[in-house]
């Protein structure tokens, strides 16, 4: 009996370690929206989020740094805020943590080659040191991992992307 209660406990506990805490979704993971107010945000997080300034382009750039488990280093999402109206709100949001993943499972970490298998990537560009992929039917961004591969940044046709370059993080914008 008690063997038994120990596996299903186990089991249970397995279970709930392999779960995906929320799913990446259109403008949204889990409580994160665009537009969705900054306090809302941080509420939703508390004892795990940090409100930081991401100096873009040297301006004043507020963001909530969050953490899916209080006792993370590095964050797993970053969420831009700016004002809108008289409220603070979440403009984009970055995806950082291997384990947010959109319901046909890409994410950070995954290769370009199963982002093009699942979803019409419409472009490559450079902007601000990094490759990016968009694919527009999600609003998302991915980040391509071009480390030690500067050939990579010349590539605009996602058909001529290798399909083994790595996925390094994840902007969602309206």
């Amino acid at each position: 009996m008690r063997t038994s209660l120990l596996i299903g406990l186990f089991a249970f506990q397995s279970a709930v370690a392999t779960q995906r805490p929320f799913v990446l979704e259109r403008s949204r993971v889990g409580p994160v929206a665009i537009g969705a107010s900054a306090q809302s945000v941080y509420e939703a997080f508390r004892g795990r989020a940090k409100l930081v300034d991401l100096q873009l382009e040297g301006d004043l750039s507020p963001a909530l740094e969050l953490r899916l488990v209080s006792t993370q280093m590095a964050p797993s999402l970053v969420a831009e805020i700016g004002a809108a109206g008289n409220m603070l709100v979440v403009n984009r949001i970055h995806v950082l943590d291997r384990s947010l993943r959109t319901k046909e499972g890409i994410g950070v970490g995954s290769s370009f080659g199963e982002l093009r298998g699942q979803y019409t990537v419409a472009w490559i560009s450079m902007g601000e040191g990094s490759l990016g992929a968009r694919v527009e039917s999600l609003g998302m961004t991915f980040e391509l991992d071009a480390s030690g591969r500067p050939a990579l940044f010349s590539i605009r046709d996602p058909a001529q992307m290798p399909a083994d370059v790595r996925i390094a993080s994840i902007m969602l914008t309206r």
